[in-house]
């Protein structure tokens, strides 16, 4: 097949090692297939349209009321030969924007999931589940909030979180979280040994 006529997903997909991935690896992937998606849908400024996502063959995009649904967001899954996400109808726009493409990363890494996320978490189950969903969010954040756009955005003189939430159509806690992690906020005052101590740190989450 012509790889120019090959499926979005399948596409993405071919980003991924399939080998178990470091936690940073796999934060570094999940941007690589954000940013790769965007160029896909043709897609280059903001706010990301992320309802094409809703528009590809092998994906069924459904919001339902919070009643109907079994998590608070949303969730994917196979389903009569396609996939089916589901986004929580009662959320605000921002918050279904985020969901639609944090679940859309589950999709992708689905068929490997098992085999790159096998050593996070270090044995602890809740522990890799909790960094798989930051790895999602990750995903999302890139795709809403792709680095270079933000840095321009920032660049230019626009460096209101409140501002920047409605340039890219994200919560503003979204727009903070993804400024802490490109590192154009910093840490709350705290004593200067403290950044110096032997721990074990996380890349700061995407949302």
């Amino acid at each position: 097949m012509d790889p120019a006529q090959e499926s979005i997903i399948p596409r993405l997909r071919r980003l991924m090692p399939v080998r178990p991935l470091t936690y940073g690896e796999a934060y570094s992937v999940a941007e690589l297939q954000a940013t790769t998606l965007l160029h896909l849908l043709e897609i280059d400024k903001a706010p990301a349209d992320v309802g094409r996502i809703a528009t590809l063959p092998e994906l069924e995009v459904r919001v339902e009321p919070r009643w109907r649904m079994p998590t608070m967001a949303g969730f994917s899954e196979w389903r009569d030969e396609r996939w089916l996400v589901v986004v929580n109808k009662s959320n605000n726009s921002g918050r279904r924007r985020f969901t639609l493409a944090h679940e859309f990363k589950h999709v992708l890494d689905h068929t490997v999931a098992k085999v790159i996320y096998a050593r996070l978490g270090t044995g602890d189950e809740g522990r890799r589940n909790k960094q798989v969903e930051r790895i999602c969010d990750h995903f999302a954040a890139c795709f809403l909030m792709p680095r270079p756009w933000v840095k321009r955005a920032w660049a230019g003189g626009m460096q209101d979180i409140e501002a920047l939430a409605e340039m890219f159509k994200v919560s503003v806690s979204a727009m903070r979280t993804r400024l802490c992690y490109l590192g154009f906020l910093d840490d709350e005052e705290r004593p200067v040994a403290s950044y110096f101590r032997a721990e074990t740190t996380e890349p700061c989450p995407a949302a």
